[in-house]
This record gives C-alpha cells, structure tokens and sequence, in this order.
C-alpha cells in the first residue's frame, strides 16, 4: 500500500473546503435534502463555509441521517445505526468495544486523495439516501489479537422505490428493497 499521508497525521482529516467542494456540494443536488450543520460541541449553525463543521444531518430536524467527520474516522448515522470509515493506521487501536454493533468499511483509504475518499463516502450517502427502514447482519470473517472482529455485513434496506438492487461496497453487502 502506498500511504499518501504521514504516519502522524490521518487520512480524513478535510479540511472544510474539501468537505463542501468534493461531498456537500454533491449531497445538496439532491431534492428532499435539508443540510444542517454543527461545529464541535456547539449549537446548529447556518451554513458559511468558512466556519470549520465536523457535523451534519440531511433530513432537517428529524436528525436520522447526519455524518460526523474527526479525522481519525468519519462516520455516517442513519436510523440509529453507524457506518464508520476508519483510518487504516487506526485500526489496530480499535477494539470490539469501539466497532460493536457499527459496520465497518474494510476498503483502504491512506492510498487514496481526500477527494476519493469523499467520493467513496458519498457513494455509501447515495445508497443510504432514501432508507425508511434498516436491518443489518454482521458475520465475523476473522478475528486478529485484541482488535476489533473483521466482518462481512448484510444490510437490507427498504426504500420508497419499487426496484430491488443488490450492491457490494467492499465488505458490506446492500439488498435494497
């Protein structure tokens, strides 16, 4: 694997600029999208792209889809259930405690620009857009020393569209509707 990083810094530390130019921008063409925003450890801000955000929801006050980005992680919330993207230099620092529950994108990321990696997490907020219910199946594929399990996830998804698709996203496994 070749690192584009350096070993003391993470691979999804975006600044704000990369943040708004390669994935809000995206995710505000979408109709039925309401952007909220929140800074770390403060109230609802109105968007200005010129205040650091590590925070947003896309359903307005529902708050049921919302991505916290913090550098070591980014991860996205939907309907109570978490998808993390965990730098690879990180997860040996990762216990089950940290991931139980949570499904964990297995993909690498250090090999890749900011802006892939954006496009890869909105890749995952497209299939996600949409979901009115979520049920997930976690089957452990390996387990090394005391990091957290190696899994495959089965994510069945019920959308308002009436077309079933099945998606691989590395190791998570989509069946929509």
């Amino acid at each position: 694997m070749n690192d584009l990083y350096k070993n003391d810094e993470y691979c999804m530390d975006f600044s704000n600029e990369e943040i708004v130019k390669y994935f809000i921008n995206k995710v505000t063409t979408h109709p039925n999208v309401c952007v909220k925003t929140f800074r770390s450890n403060e109230d609802e801000q109105s968007f200005d792209s010129s205040n650091n955000y590590k925070y947003f929801c896309f359903d307005g006050e529902k708050e049921d889809f919302c991505i916290g980005f913090w550098g070591h992680q980014t991860a996205i919330f939907i309907l109570n259930e978490e998808f993390m993207f965990i730098d690879d230099c990180s997860k040996e620092q990762r216990s089950s405690s940290d991931t139980y529950g949570n499904v964990v994108y297995e993909g690498t990321l250090r090999d890749k620009t900011h802006e892939e990696i954006l496009a890869i997490i909105y890749e995952l907020f497209t299939i996600l857009l949409g979901t009115q219910e979520i049920v997930i199946n976690e089957i452990i594929e390996s387990q090394t020393g005391f990091q957290y399990p190696k899994c495959r996830y089965n994510v069945s998804i019920n959308k308002s569209e009436n077309t079933k698709k099945f998606i691989q996203f590395e190791n998570i496994f989509f069946t929509i509707n």
